[in-house]
């Protein structure tokens, strides 16, 4: 039998841990993006839950969890304390999409939740960040053109580097330039800087449908290690394998 102290020890503990069980609360919904564009292996998803109440004073958050993302749209359940949720403050959960420690996605409008007529489901919708893109620092080589695979000894490749920098080879000739990514836009310049050796014939027909097929891109799509050039139309004119 448990003594007089060891019993109201007992009763306080059960009652702690009833009461932090009592405290806990989830905010749960998902996280996605409009743009047609797979994230790159490794990307997480960084869920919070903020106190946005003064004007006058910065956001204090009260809960975070980062998450593995393989896809969009992404499930979520974010936990906080109950006891820290008061009414008449606001509330918000926002969302960011990390690349290593660079930012791809990230919420731009205030998602309110628990108080002021605000539940705790929250779907959000991210948008991609000014100036950065899925493609930097990618390799990639060419495996159907304008709806034909490509069986040629050598394929064209194509890397991306910072800020829309690219460069890459035709199968024979070498080529780079800069190209104009917004969203799941790109264009390429018609100015691309090129050698100009001679290649074999069979090289050389598809070097030149490469080209001309980079002229009509305007938009772009990715899923896994798959990239897809697409024209005006919406129909795919060139198709990639990852390489890098």
């Amino acid at each position: 039998m448990l003594k007089t102290g060891q019993a109201a020890l007992a009763a306080t503990a059960l009652s702690v841990a009833l009461g932090s069980a009592a405290s806990a609360g989830t905010i749960e919904g998902s996280a996605t993006y409009r743009e047609r564009i797979a994230v790159p292996p490794d990307a997480t998803l960084y869920v919070q839950l903020q106190d946005v109440s003064r004007a006058d004073a910065s956001s204090v958050t009260l809960a975070a969890q980062r998450y593995a993302l393989n896809g969009v749209p992404a499930r979520y359940t974010l936990a906080y304390d109950d006891a820290l949720i008061r009414d008449g403050m606001s509330y918000t959960v926002s969302a960011s999409i990390y690349h290593d420690d660079k930012l791809l996605f990230t919420t731009d409008t205030a998602y309110p939740v628990l108080t002021n007529g605000s539940g705790k489901m929250s779907d959000l919708v991210l948008v991609q960040v000014q100036g950065t893109t899925v493609l930097e620092n990618t390799k990639w080589t060419a495996a159907v053109l304008n709806g034909a695979p490509i069986e040629t000894d050598r394929r064209p490749e194509l890397a991306f580097a910072l800020d829309g920098a690219f460069s890459g080879s035709g199968g024979c000739n070498r080529f780079n330039g800069q190209a104009d990514i917004s969203g799941a836009s790109i264009t390429f310049p018609d100015n691309m800087a090129a050698t100009l050796m001679a290649c074999p014939p069979a090289l050389e027909e598809v070097e030149r449908q490469f080209f001309a097929a980079l002229q009509g891109v305007t938009t772009y799509a990715m899923e896994g290690d798959a990239l897809a050039f697409l024209d005006a139309s919406g129909e795919p004119v060139i198709k990639f394998i990852r390489t890098q």
